[in-house]
């Protein structure tokens, strides 16, 4: 029976088609997982600012019911419209 041999020049072509190939999926998996960690911090970016927003909207939302209207948003000073300092006149104690 013959048995088939690998001579140098084979085992050469099969190493450099294994490093190009690791190197391919490496390249490969470095893009994948690039961008899901690129959205993965967007995606929390987006959760924190809508945290953030909804918490100030809940500020305001109190001090309108408690007439308190010194409010700010993010730092700015907020002026309630007319119509919330005048309900909130009509109902204070004279």
């Amino acid at each position: 029976m013959n048995a088939l041999a690998i001579d140098s020049g084979d085992i050469t072509k099969i190493g450099i088609g294994s490093t190009a190939g690791i190197v391919i999926i490496g390249l490969i998996l470095f893009m994948v997982f690039t961008r899901l960690v690129a959205r993965l911090i967007l995606v929390v970016v987006v959760v924190v600012l809508g945290v953030f927003i909804w918490q100030q909207r809940a500020s305001i939302e109190n001090h309108v019911k408690n007439c308190q209207l010194d409010m700010s948003f993010f730092g700015y000073h907020i002026d309630a419209p007319q119509s919330v300092k005048d309900a909130c006149q009509a109902h204070a104690p004279k």
